[in-house]
């Protein structure tokens, strides 16, 4: 079940939430090897996520093995991971300090206030981030220091020590 509720047509029109340039930078955590402690909404399938290597204009490119590129599918839909489920938000390090922000690279992005992307990292921040336990909190911020977004709009912190 989406998180967000991006619609099928916006997505199908970029994917670039399914293609990456430099792994595992900004790349689904189920697709990075082993994660210990990696919670179940990260892969609720169960199902490998292998990145695919290619190229697009020269470029070196990495595809999700989950993307059907004929329909612009997702092939593990509705239980895709959760950070795909979440995207334009993203899970970031601020200083040091996991948090949640808006990729502003996303045409989502642009659909909806500012105000409505907070509510929804609150949300997320409540249902998933309070009840994983602290090591896996850990293991966590470990794989948000990979993801640099540098267009990001910072929403909220995760741990309530930070603000």
């Amino acid at each position: 079940m989406p998180f967000l509720d991006v619609p099928h047509t916006l997505c199908q029109s970029c994917r670039q939430c399914c293609h990456f340039l430099s792994p595992p930078e900004m790349t689904p955590f189920a697709g990075r090897g082993e994660i210990p402690l990696l919670p179940l909404a990260f892969n609720p399938s169960g199902e490998p996520l292998h990145l695919i290597q290619g190229d697009c204009e020269g470029l070196p490119v990495w595809t999700c093995s989950r993307l059907d590129e004929a329909s612009s599918s997702c092939r593990s839909w509705p239980d895709h991971p959760l950070d795909c489920r979440i995207y334009p938000l993203v899970f970031t390090l601020d200083n040091g300090r996991p948090s949640i922000a808006l990729d502003t690279t996303c045409p989502y992005a642009e659909q909806k206030p500012l105000a409505w992307f907070q509510e929804k990292a609150r949300d997320l921040r409540d249902r998933f981030w309070n009840v994983w336990s602290a090591s896996q909190k850990q293991a966590l911020s470990r794989q948000f220091a990979l993801d640099t977004f540098p267009e990001r709009i910072l929403l909220l912190p995760l741990d309530e020590s930070s603000g």
